[in-house]
């Protein structure tokens, strides 16, 4: 990563384009699961998925819960920067993946938080890579 920080406007810019992404995923990993209710899978777009293929689903909550962190913590990266003028730490990066595996955990199962958790600490690598 360059030392260099880019100018204000890019940064409101790129903060914006991400919280809109991330809430867009939270809207419809919430939708997903409030779709997932046993008195409301029968007729939902849950139902219909799981009928045409058991795995869909979960790859889809998955992903969901994967760019929700992707996004967040792209959000919290964008603000540290804006608002202090140093680049994110470390703490924020791991607090986000804390609080979107348990929000994996609670809204779907464990089985979506683990390969969530898996997924998302290859992109804090790949973070980390970024910066050598």
């Amino acid at each position: 990563m360059s030392d260099e920080i880019p100018e204000r406007e890019e940064i409101v810019r790129s903060t914006i384009i991400t919280v809109f992404f991330a809430i867009i995923l939270l809207i419809f990993g919430l939708a997903l699961w409030a779709w997932s209710a046993p008195d409301v899978i029968d007729t939902s777009l849950v139902g219909s998925l799981n009928a045409a293929n058991p795995f869909l689903v979960p790859i889809i909550e998955i992903f969901t819960m994967f760019g929700m962190f992707v996004f967040l913590t792209v959000t919290a990266v964008n603000l540290r920067l804006y608002l202090t003028q140093i680049r994110s730490g470390w703490l924020e990066i791991i607090i986000l993946l804390v609080v979107v595996c348990l929000a994996a955990y609670f809204m779907y199962s464990i089985e979506v938080a683990v390969v969530t958790v898996l997924l998302s600490m290859a992109f804090i690598v790949y973070l980390y890579l970024l910066q050598e």
